[in-house]
C-alpha cells in the first residue's frame, strides 16, 4: 500500500475562487488478472473527483481509499490547478460545437474538456522508474544543477509502485535528455498527468499472488 496524502497536501493551494484539481480512481488494464485484461481497455474510470480544497480532499479520502481497495484501483491526482471559469467558458464552447455536429448526449463532457484545458501551474511529472537511490540521485540533480533555468526545480517526491515521480518546474529537456542518454537512461516527462495518491493493499496482494 503506498498512501501520499501527506505528500500531496503540501502541493496543493486554492489561492483564487474556482481553483480545482481533478482526482481520478482507475483501474488499468495490467491490474485485471492476466486472463482478462484483453477484454478490458487501457483505463477504466471507477470515479472523479473535482478537488475544490484541501478540506473536501480529507473528506472524501476514506470514500476513495474504499474504492480503491474494492475494485483493485488506484488514485491519481493531478498537481497542475485548474479553475472553474476557464472551465466553464471551453464547456460552452465545445457544447455548441457538439449541437451543431449533431451530438445530443452530452455525458462526459466536463471531464473531456478538462482533459483539453490548459492548466494554471507550470508543473511536470518526472517519471522515474526506479527504486535505485543512484538513479533517483543522478536525475534529480541533472535537473537541478545541469538544466536551466538556474535554481531549484525539484518541488517534490511521490513514491510509485516501481519508483517515483518527481515533481518539477519546468526545464530544459533537450540538455535533461542528452545527460539521460548519456547513461542510456529513457526518462519520460510527463508535462500534464496526475501523480500516484493512494496505492490499495488488494493491488498489492493480487500482485504477490501473481508473482
Amino acid at each position: 500500500m503506498i498512501d501520499n496524502i501527506d505528500l500531496i497536501r503540501t502541493l496543493l493551494n486554492f489561492d483564487s475562487s474556482g481553483d480545482f484539481y481533478m482526482l481520478y480512481v482507475f483501474k488499468r488494464k495490467k491490474d485485471f488478472p492476466e486472463m482478462e485484461q484483453k477484454n478490458h481497455q487501457s483505463v477504466r474510470t471507477i470515479k472523479t473527483y473535482c478537488i475544490e480544497s484541501i478540506e473536501y480532499l480529507e473528506k472524501r479520502y476514506d470514500e476513495v481509499k474504499g474504492l480503491c481497495e474494492f475494485f483493485g484501483a488506484r488514485a491519481y491526482i493531478h498537481i497542475q490547478k485548474q479553475n472553474h471559469f476557464d472551465v466553464s467558458l471551453l464547456l460552452m464552447e465545445e457544447l455548441a460545437k457538439r449541437v451543431r455536429n449533431g451530438v445530443t448526449n452530452q455525458k462526459g463532457i466536463f471531464d473531456s474538456v478538462v482533459g483539453q484545458m490548459q492548466t494554471h501551474e507550470k508543473r511536470w511529472v518526472v517519471d522515474v522508474d526506479s527504486k535505485d537511490p543512484y538513479i533517483i540521485k543522478f536525475i534529480s540533480d541533472a535537473i537541478e544543477f545541469k538544466c536551466n533555468p538556474s535554481g531549484n526545480k525539484i518541488i517534490a517526491s511521490i513514491p510509485t509502485k516501481n519508483g517515483t515521480h518527481l515533481i518539477t518546474e519546468c526545464f530544459d529537456v533537450a540538455t535533461f535528455n542528452r545527460f539521460m542518454s548519456n547513461k542510456n537512461l529513457v526518462v519520460d516527462i510527463q508535462k500534464k498527468n496526475p501523480t500516484l495518491l493512494y496505492y490499495p493493499n488488494s493491488l498489492e496482494q493480487a500482485t504477490t499472488t501473481i508473482n
